[in-house]
């Protein structure tokens, strides 16, 4: 899994069918806000009054609960900026794996000189 999480592309669980571009706009929108850590399951179900968007958002394990509320706030922005048509929005915050996009942080890194 990335820093993005995983590469599945939103799930549409309706017979409506949602725009592909709207799904793209979605995920654009959970990606890029700051604060986000990884995106899992995303669900797009297009119903007759327009659009409920789910998803799972991960967070690090020792981001401040303010923050995350901060965050998910931004991300409901984001998402109704990005796409019209957006009736809801329900987003689970979850602890994120360790990413795997990253180099080794420095303060773990021990260098032996020879004695």
């Amino acid at each position: 899994m990335s820093a993005t999480g995983d590469s599945t592309a939103p799930r549409e669980v309706d017979q409506h069918e949602v725009d592909p571009r709207d799904a793209r706009a979605i995920r654009e929108a959970l990606i890029s806000t700051p604060g986000v850590q990884s995106v899992g399951e995303v669900v797009l179900h297009r119903h007759d009054d327009g659009l409920l968007v789910t998803a799972v958002l991960g967070f690090g394990p020792s981001t401040p609960v303010s923050d995350v509320v901060a965050v998910l706030r931004e991300v409901k922005v984001a998402i109704a900026a990005a796409v019209k048509g957006v009736t809801g929005i329900v987003l689970e915050p979850a602890l994120a794996g360790p990413r795997d996009d990253m180099d080794t942080p420095t303060d773990v890194i021990v260098i032996r000189g020879a004695d």
